[in-house]
């Protein structure tokens, strides 16, 4: 079935902030474009006005078939909100188009996409704040209960959260965010495009709900993307908003990435690095091309210049960290406290962790007397950003970041 979906008169205001009307550019790149040899999935239009959950509305909605789908084992499924501009041949994302690339190449596993717009009863999209503002389980329970068992009927879905993912932009984030908060056991993988942490007793409660699950973290991964440039309301700063997020999903260690560009409340920049948050967002799913693969120890082997931000000091040193048998050792070199012992040295799924007996200077760095810190640090090829933590009550992180010394780099 091809891929014309037709338009809805959606506010004008919206439409725009949406599809990235002005503003800064970003680019499509191959993976959001149709390439030869790769088959093509079928996209199909439905409506659903039969909703126990939200009695007399109406939901247009698409459901993605990739051609590799077959009923002898359930599928992986995505649940996208404001679906029509995820799904748009022609639109700022184009899922269909990355879902087809990256299926074909075993870069993300066999997954139906649903891509459903927010409830109407008189104009359309006039149910969409009802719908994805509250902080509850009503929509999660509108998907599990209705669309999911509709589109179950003529497909065979997974029921395991591992493999269910939902995403959304704006208030579509949050409630996407939302979904996964309140049932990690249906939807384990959130993607987030400028998402509205915003509003006094609304998504601006997530952050310290976030932090408050420190040491037993929810068993979700969360991929969020902003822009330096996103709106600025009444209702609170979407950019500072998604910043307080990155920060409290850090602090109670989630398996988390943050994107933050210099774009505005649009997909411009969500849909230009889509296929990487899939690939991110899938990378250990059985059958996925690298999964269970065990870590490269080399990833982080080498010289790192590291800078601690404490207590209004910056703090330098040198992580030195070596590999053998594929076990890490590591030394620390602080320009204040000279050499540190490094113990505990890990790399699992990207996160370089790290402790050592705290002396001289840093013993004083919080409230009562520092024995041990522990760092938590995410690489990215020759960068990690992170956070260096105390043993001693109250919990706090102080900010981490350092790169890896090369050939080219100084040393001084």
């Amino acid at each position: 079935m091809g891929r014309g979906i037709g338009r809805f008169p959606i506010p004008l205001l919206f439409l725009l902030m949406a599809t990235g009307a002005g503003g800064t550019e970003y680019t499509l790149g191959p993976d959001s474009q149709p390439q030869e040899g790769v088959p093509t999935g079928t996209v199909e239009k439905r409506t659903w006005d039969a909703s126990r959950t939200y009695p007399g509305t109406t939901h247009e909605y698409w459901v993605y078939v990739p051609a590799q789908y077959t009923d002898a084992e359930p599928a992986a499924v995505m649940v996208f909100q404001d679906g029509q501009f995820y799904v748009e041949p022609d639109g700022p994302v184009r899922a269909p188009t990355v879902f087809d690339n990256l299926i074909h190449r075993g870069e993300m596993p066999v997954t139906i996409g649903v891509f459903i717009n927010p409830g109407m009863k008189e104009i359309p999209w006039d149910q969409r704040t009802n719908q994805y503002t509250p902080l509850d389980g009503t929509y999660a329970r509108f998907l599990l209960e209705e669309i999911l068992p509709e589109v179950g009927r003529d497909y065979n879905l997974t029921d395991e959260a591992a493999g269910r993912a939902i995403a959304g932009m704006s208030d579509g984030g949050l409630v996407s965010f939302t979904v996964a908060w309140q049932r990690p056991d249906a939807f384990s993988k959130v993607v987030s495009h400028v998402g509205s942490y915003t509003r006094l007793e609304g998504g601006s409660r997530y952050p310290y709900l976030i932090r408050k699950t420190r040491g037993s973290p929810k068993p979700i991964r969360i991929f969020l993307q902003d822009g330096e440039n996103d709106i600025n309301l009444v209702e609170g700063n979407w950019a500072l908003a998604n910043l307080q997020m990155d920060s409290a999903l850090m602090f109670a260690r989630y398996d988390y990435r943050f994107e933050m560009g210099t774009g505005g409340h649009d997909l411009r920049h969500g849909g230009a690095i889509f296929p990487d948050t899939l690939r991110w967002l899938w990378r250990d799913y059985p059958g996925v091309v690298g999964a269970g693969e065990p870590a490269d120890p080399e990833a982080v082997v080498g010289e790192w210049d590291v800078l601690a931000k404490v207590l209004g000091e910056f703090r330098r040193s040198v992580l030195t960290v070596s590999g053998e048998d594929g076990a890490l050792a590591a030394t620390l070199h602080d320009e204040v406290d000279g050499e540190k012992e490094v113990t505990a040295v890990r790399l699992e799924d990207g996160i370089l962790s790290y402790e050592y007996a705290a002396s001289g200077s840093q013993s004083n760095w919080g409230k009562g007397s520092v024995g041990k810190l522990s760092a938590w640090l995410q690489v990215r090829g020759d960068t990690f950003r992170g956070a260096l933590s105390l043993d001693v009550p109250p919990e706090g992180d102080f900010a981490v970041e350092g790169r890896r010394r090369t050939a080219e780099s100084p040393t001084d």
